[in-house]
């Protein structure tokens, strides 16, 4: 079997493609076929004629294409096989854009590529970035923010895109939220790690509806969904992670995810920005300490979720069908639409 972890895709600056991978035989034939959809990887059709061979665990791949998403197959003279696709989709207005394709599960399944996205705020799409959203074939937009959020900000995707929209807000996880409480002097500058933690325990003790119909549209029919709040960490964050976690992805897995959150948000930037408008309760500005914990993830956020779901609930089958109204059948409906062998 190919090591999934070891296996990614990323484009450089060019806008070519670096593949790595890395396979239970190293050195043996590896066979590289690309294309612009995966299903046909998934539906067992032979994917036609190799790109390339290579007995190397990574080769560059000229792009012929930049408009269009592109999809890997490879596959080992032993037989074994693995699809791959790029993380993080290269779109301008959304650099939090991610796929959840290409994760393990406990049975040794995988999660499909093109059929799970996860984003920031849409609002700040370019014209090339909508085009290139459009041609993923989405069916189904859950937007978490609040509504005023989504009124200051409407998301650029709804105009003449032809998915459902449903909006879901999530009270917690709101950076406009703490900041008010922080400057009123409700909120202590030493607290916000630990308010952090909180936010993602209230997420699993008192938004629970929110997710339990992001999983009932899904439900609905094969739908390909996209989940964003405002900058993608927190309450789609959690949103993400519950959707691994019903596919069966394992919480480490889920936690790698969870913090690639850091490596594709400008936090540095936002964090200079932030400092120069955000004063404390005494007038002071807010220094660097007390506003990283906030634009980050870190992997004790999301353990707060599990933590709190396994106070709440007996076991995890007891939480899916009782907090997310996920009985075997449904779970096996959404594992056979979003997992391949």
């Amino acid at each position: 079997m190919f090591d999934l972890s070891a296996c990614y895709v990323e484009r450089n600056r060019e806008g070519d493609y670096n593949l790595h991978w890395r396979g239970s035989q190293p050195g043996q034939r590896i066979a590289v076929y690309m294309a612009d959809s995966a299903d046909a990887y998934y539906e067992g059709a032979h994917p036609g004629e190799p790109l390339l061979y290579t007995t190397e665990p990574e080769v560059l791949i000229t792009n012929p294409d930049k408009s269009i998403r592109h999809y890997f197959y490879l596959e080992a003279e032993s037989g074994e096989a693995a699809v791959l696709a790029e993380r993080q989709l290269p779109l301008e207005g959304a650099p939090n854009f991610r796929d959840l394709g290409g994760y393990e599960t406990y049975d040794g399944r995988r999660t499909k590529w093109g059929r799970l996205y996860r984003s920031s705020k849409l609002s700040d799409l370019s014209d090339a970035d909508l085009q290139r959203v459009h041609r993923l074939g989405i069916t189904l937009v859950c937007d978490f923010r609040q509504l005023l959020e989504q009124e200051l900000e409407p998301s650029r995707l709804s105009l003449g895109h032809p998915s459902q929209h449903a909006s879901l807000p999530v009270t917690p996880g709101s950076l406009k939220s703490f900041l008010d409480e922080l400057q009123s002097g409700v909120i202590a500058v030493d607290d916000s790690a630990k308010l952090m933690q909180e936010i993602n325990r209230e997420l699993v003790s008192h938004q629970m509806p929110q997710y339990a119909e992001m999983f009932r549209l899904l439900l609905l029919e094969d739908q390909q969904i996209l989940i964003h709040c405002a900058s993608g960490k927190d309450r789609t964050g959690f949103g993400a992670a519950l959707i691994l976690d019903v596919l069966g992805v394992e919480e480490d897995r889920i936690v790698e995810d969870y913090l690639l959150t850091n490596k594709y948000l400008a936090l540095e930037e936002n964090i200079e920005q932030l400092s120069q408008v955000v004063a404390d309760q005494s007038g002071e500005p807010v220094p660097r300490e007390v506003l990283e914990p906030l634009l980050q993830v870190r992997p004790e956020y999301i353990a707060a979720c599990f933590e709190e779901i396994r106070k709440r609930y007996d076991s995890k089958e007891h939480f899916f069908e009782t907090a997310l109204n996920l009985d075997e059948d449904k779970l096996a409906i959404l594992r056979e639409r979003y997992l391949h062998d």
